[in-house]
């Protein structure tokens, strides 16, 4: 079975939720004996390409690189509102590479390919006219992000934007769909929404896979930390929470890390507030802390970084939306809390009680060890594969 592996980003270095997704997957379809795969892969400025950051058990030869321009332009913008097509995937299309994969395509055969996000989806046709079967992995659904940032938005200009761009994603979304073979939903409420819009196509719950770290987390740490990509639009809104609504309740003193990818430290500044940027090493960051904060307000899809820390046994604090699409339970394996007054309550019950801290850290792993360990999940992706 030969299978190209096309992704919008590299899959490393794993610098966010989506590079984790995208580098797990990889790595699942790599352990697969009945696959030979090839990795093609877009770059951007956000996102470049280095062929060191892959790590040695992907072979050099597997992997492909082609390089576009997503810089946000004002005059793209307004050609997109003209043409009323969606600015966040046209983006992605690039006449230069789609000319590169089709000149690739020549000398290669593949059964499949698995598309990384829709934003892969103006390439289809490239496959389709080759007779190979297209799979598409939704990492979520990409308007329900942009409406719940529009409904959270204050009224202005930005939130009537917000708003179109919001509808002209769903559009495109509901209407290139329909072009896949197979879709793999990253969580559950992803898939029922996809078979509800389009029945007719085979959809497979496949989550990210996490293995399992063996070093223990230390449960002494009473301190706090949230990491993640800054360029994310929901992590700029959970930071933003935390800073003008949460601190403001806290009963007691605390010492919170922050740290992620493009983070403005100028922009992060109060007493109990700790900013160390982009850092290096995200799980070295992790373990040097003890309590994850993950309060998101918008979003789709699983949260990748909710995972990663609930695979290196860490007990965490979130909101609803940030445990959306997983079937956690609020006091066993994270706490939940959607108020500014019940997150901050949540934050020192748990700086206090080092045996709760145990309890919840030592249920997150086991619930990540059931659920989304790496060989069932590649299994899935498999049997899945092979039904299309």
């Amino acid at each position: 079975m030969n299978i190209l592996h096309f992704s919008n980003k590299p899959a490393y270095p794993r610098i966010d939720g989506g590079t984790i997704a995208i580098s797990q997957l990889l790595t699942g379809l790599l352990s697969l004996s009945a696959v030979r795969l090839i990795h093609f892969t877009l770059s951007t400025h956000k996102h470049p390409f280095s062929i060191d950051s892959y790590p040695d058990f992907i072979p050099r030869d597997a992997i492909h690189n082609f390089t576009i321009d997503t810089s946000l332009s004002i005059a793209g913008a307004a050609s997109s509102m003209v043409k009323n097509e969606s600015y966040n995937v046209t983006r992605f299309y690039d006449k230069s590479a789609a000319n590169d994969i089709e000149l690739f395509l020549e000398g290669h055969s593949f059964d499949y390919v698995v598309l990384e996000s829709i934003f892969l989806l103006p390439y289809a046709e490239l496959f389709k006219k080759n007779g190979t079967k297209i799979i598409v992995r939704t990492h979520n659904i990409e308007h329900h992000i942009w409406e719940q940032q529009a409904e959270n938005c204050r009224p202005s200009l930005k939130k009537v934007y917000l708003k179109k761009l919001a509808k002209q994603l769903k559009k495109y979304e509901l209407s290139s769909l329909p072009v896949a073979d197979g879709i793999m939903a990253i969580s559950e409420n992803d898939a029922l929404f996809i078979k509800k819009a389009f029945p007719s196509i085979p959809v497979k719950v496949i989550p990210t896979s996490f293995s399992i770290d063996t070093k223990e987390s230390d449960y002494q740490l009473s301190d706090f930390y949230f990491l993640g990509a800054m360029d994310w639009k929901p992590n700029l809104e959970g930071v933003d929470w935390l800073k003008s609504e949460v601190l403001a309740e806290l009963s007691q003193e605390v010492n919170i890390h922050l740290a992620g990818k493009k983070m403005s430290c100028d922009q992060i500044q109060a007493e109990s507030l700790q900013c160390h940027g982009e850092i290096e090493n995200a799980k070295e960051f992790i373990l040097s802390h003890g309590i994850c904060l993950i309060p998101i307000q918008s979003g789709s899809g699983i949260k990748i970084k909710l995972l990663e820390n609930m695979a290196l046994g860490k007990p965490i604090i979130t909101t609803t939306e940030g445990a959306r699409g997983m079937d956690v339970e609020h006091n066993t394996h994270v706490l939940i809390a959607d108020t500014p007054k019940a997150f901050a309550e949540a934050m020192i019950y748990l700086k206090n009680d080092k045996n709760k801290r145990i309890q919840l850290g030592t249920a997150a792993r086991s619930f990540v060890i059931d659920n989304f360990g790496e060989d069932k999940i590649s299994n899935h992706i498999f049997e899945f594969i092979k039904t299309i």
